[in-house]
């Protein structure tokens, strides 16, 4: 499941210079970049990008807040390799998950559960930056909207397959019954997040799925 949507979208964004992204010819460059990388990660999960500063950014990393701006230049760039480095870790546990027939990948929803248990930091960023970003001139607004359209043409094109192959019932609404998987997925996250002791994200998303595809099946009552 690849949401890699592209080029990512801020206004008024400074590109990241070469020096910053480029592994540097300093042994100690890579591991301090690294550093306020992981600090961002933890505190924007916490503070959202809004309610965290760059020099408590640089605090946490144990560096200057002028060695933030040399390796990331301004707030937005920041902002940008934060949201990068949380897609490119779970792009790695689950670029293979909707991939071969409808059915198939639909039964392997409770993987991302498994996912976002195992990385709630990581849950709970995607949840804060999100939010923080619905209105159209939040900076990384463009970024999750291009982002949330490319989950769903994804969706769109495992429930067609299914389709085609005879697997899913050939009256879906392909669009709505995309969005509607989003839907949960969105608001399980959210109900974890909010009360971890009382939610069991897992069996969330298995009950979900077994009457997902219960539903959808060829053969199932319209």
């Amino acid at each position: 499941m690849n949401l890699h949507t592209g080029k990512f979208s801020v206004k008024n964004q400074i590109p990241i210079p070469a020096k910053a992204m480029s592994d540097g010819r300093k042994s100690r460059r890579p591991s301090k970049r690294q550093a306020i990388l992981e600090a961002a990660l933890a505190l924007y999960a916490d503070g959202g990008f809004r309610g965290t500063g760059l020099t408590a950014i640089g605090a946490r990393a144990g560096v200057t807040h002028a060695a933030v701006l040399y390796h990331f230049e301004s707030a937005a760039n920041l902002l940008r390799a934060v949201i990068e480095e949380r897609d490119r870790r779970f792009n790695e546990s689950s670029a293979d998950l909707f991939t071969g027939d409808a059915l198939e990948g639909l039964a392997r929803l409770p993987e991302i559960a498994h996912f976002n248990i195992q990385h709630s930091g990581l849950a709970r960023l995607h949840t804060v930056l999100t939010a923080e970003n619905l209105d159209p001139e939040s900076p990384a607004h463009d970024w999750f909207n291009q982002r949330s359209r490319a989950i769903h043409r994804m969706f769109v094109r495992l429930i067609e397959k299914g389709v085609d192959a005879g697997e899913l019932r050939a009256d879906l609404d392909v669009d709505v019954e995309a969005s509607a998987i989003i839907a949960f997925m969105e608001g399980a996250q959210m109900q974890y997040l909010l009360d971890p002791d009382r939610v069991d994200l897992v069996s969330l998303y298995e009950n979900y799925t077994h009457r997902l595809i219960r539903d959808l099946s060829a053969g199932a009552n319209s």
